[in-house]
Order: structure tokens, then C-alpha cells, then sequence
């Protein structure tokens, strides 16, 4: 009886393995998502790992949980490394390869637990943008692990629909601002002394513009009068905007604040230095609000932290260069 018992074990255990053998090596796993902005906010937003933990499914199974960023801000080689308990683990996932506004794909490295990759395909669809989020998961060359896998899109799977509701919940929370084809540029500012003047208008561009000349026409006659000289095209800082006001300050780069008092309405600033973001608008004043507006949603999306308010500088001219090629740099200074 033991022997024919060991034997029916032996053979149990022999099928087991090449049933197991025969399972599948690689674990696919897909839930998907229409969430109602552009796609190239969804992108933004996935192909970086800034604002994973604000999306990620699970950032509250371990509240002392590690994480940290390397590498490039976005896309390909940005790289997130975590640690946590038994419920997260530990490992790193890697951006290797971003189609814009279409795919982003990682690389993820469990430790002993394997590897796996992960990516998000984004398709155009009535109301917005489907997110499919794919896992490919290579389960092991051993018979355990594949039959592991027969229990992955369970356990997995509703992590993915929980994540994939974050994702649509945070990028929902944007401006519904298409940021596609929007180029930005991180520079590093030095610091910069300004002689400047405050304004509140009308919001609309003529209101604007007027101010700005008299204002500007203040700042002159200050720099006049000190024999000073600017060092840079005049600025714009952005404040307070209403639907009946606007509040701005009409600034010009001076060389240095050091003894240089206020008078009248002009003051002496000095502007920190440091990280900023910045486009460039070319074209008529009346389009630097749409612009603004880009440069506001891409900072958000992309997890950029902003600090001050954003800041514009007149590179021409308008009385000698046409409307068509009037270029504007927009700054925002970041952390």
C-alpha cells in the first residue's frame, strides 16, 4: 500500500510539473479607461513618474513606503525606484519608449519576485481619450510560477481598474487645455534687478497695452534721470487677473538694485534666480492668454511645483516689427 501510495505521489507530482510546464511563461493582463481630456494631457501625466503618487493604485497599502525618481524628468530613462512592505515590495520601473501622445512603455524589475513590462496606449475616442493599460508579466521558467500566473488578471487586475479611475480622476482635474505640439524649454535664470511699475486695467488688450506704455513711460524717466542704462528687453510680470481688472507690473532689467530707491510709483526689485519654464508666443498680444493658459496646464500636468508668478519679455518691438512676427517670452519660474 506505501509503495503504491509513493508511486500515485510520484506520478501526481510528474503531472503536475508538465501541466505546469505547459502553462503559459507570459501573463497579459489589459483594463481600459476613457478619461475626457486630449491625449496629450494623459501623456504628460504617464510619461513621467512626478505625479504616480497622486494615480498610483497602490500608494496607500504602505504609508512609509520609498520612492524616489531618477534620470531624465520624462520620458525615456526617467526611472522610479520604491520600497516598502510586504503588500508593495521593492523595485524599480523604467520609461523605454514613448511614442507622443499615443504609447509609453516600461521596463519593471521586481528583485526575486521577476520582471515585467508595462505600457499605456492612447487612442482618440468620442469624448476624450481611451487609456488601455497592458501588463506583461513573465511568470518564470519553473512550473510554480505559471501557475501563479493563472491567478494574476485577479489579483492584479482590479489594482489596474482602481489605478486607471485615479488617473482619470487626476488628469479630469486639469484645464481641458490640448497642450499637443506645445514646446517648453527648463532654463536656469540668474538673478536680475528690475525698475518697475504697477498697473491695474481693464482686461481686454487695448486697456492693457495703454497701460503697459505708461507705465513703461514712468520707468523711463526714472532710468533717465539716474543716467542708467537696461540691461535686456522689458518684462511683464502677471498678477491678479478679474473679469473687469488686471493687475501687472511693467518692469526693465537693470544692472544692479544696489542704492537705487523707490520714487513715485517706481520700485526696485530683485528677482531670484533659478529653474523656469519657458515658450515663446509669436504673434498679436490678444493670443498671450491662450499661451499663458498651455504653459499653466503643462507645468501641472508634467508635475512641475511653480514658484512666483510667470513673467513676460517684449523681445521686439511692435512699432517696427509686423503683428504676424512679434515674439514674446513666456517664464514661469519652477522648483
Amino acid at each position: 500500500m506505501l509503495k503504491k501510495i509513493l508511486f500515485g505521489l510520484a506520478v501526481a507530482i510528474v503531472l503536475f510539473v508538465i501541466v505546469g510546464m505547459l502553462l503559459p511563461r507570459h501573463v497579459f493582463i489589459e483594463r481600459s479607461v476613457l478619461i475626457n481630456r486630449p491625449a496629450s494631457l494623459v501623456f504628460a501625466t504617464v510619461n513621467s513618474f512626478q505625479r504616480f503618487p497622486l494615480w498610483s493604485p497602490w500608494q496607500d497599502l504602505d504609508p512609509n513606503m520609498t520612492q524616489a525618481t531618477d534620470g531624465p524628468r520624462q520620458g525615456v530613462g526617467a526611472k522610479l525606484t520604491w520600497s516598502g512592505n510586504d503588500d508593495v515590495g521593492s523595485g524599480t520601473q523604467v520609461i523605454t519608449s514613448a511614442v507622443e501622445y499615443e504609447a509609453v512603455r516600461t521596463d519593471l524589475d521586481f528583485g526575486d519576485m521577476g520582471v515585467a513590462k508595462a505600457e499605456f496606449l492612447l487612442a482618440p475616442e468620442e469624448g476624450g481619450t481611451r487609456v488601455t493599460w497592458k501588463l506583461d508579466a513573465d511568470m518564470g521558467p519553473g512550473p510554480i510560477g505559471r501557475y501563479f500566473g493563472l491567478a494574476m488578471d485577479g489579483m492584479v487586475g482590479p489594482d489596474y481598474e482602481r489605478g486607471l479611475a485615479n488617473l482619470k480622476t487626476l488628469v479630469e482635474g486639469l484645464p481641458d487645455v490640448d497642450i499637443a505640439g506645445f514646446v517648453v524649454e527648463p532654463v536656469d535664470l540668474a538673478p536680475q534687478a528690475l525698475a518697475c511699475v504697477t498697473k491695474t486695467t481693464a482686461p481686454d488688450t487695448a486697456s492693457i497695452g495703454k497701460g503697459y506704455a505708461d507705465a513703461y513711460g514712468q520707468v523711463g524717466a526714472y532710468l533717465t534721470v539716474r543716467k542708467l542704462t537696461p540691461q535686456g528687453p522689458p518684462l511683464g510680470i502677471e498678477g491678479a487677473l478679474t473679469d473687469t481688472s488686471y493687475t501687472f507690473d511693467a518692469c526693465m532689467p537693470i544692472a544692479s538694485a544696489e542704492g537705487l530707491a523707490a520714487a513715485g510709483n517706481v520700485s526696485i526689485r530683485q528677482r531670484a534666480g533659478g529653474r523656469a519654464l519657458r515658450t515663446t508666443h509669436t504673434g498679436s498680444y490678444d493670443g498671450l492668454g491662450t499661451t499663458f493658459r498651455k504653459l499653466e496646464t503643462y507645468a501641472a500636468a508634467y508635475g512641475y511645483e511653480t514658484r512666483g508668478p510667470a513673467f513676460e519679455v517684449w523681445i521686439d518691438d511692435p512699432a517696427t516689427t509686423p503683428v504676424e512676427a512679434l515674439r514674446t517670452e513666456m517664464f514661469w519660474p519652477v522648483k
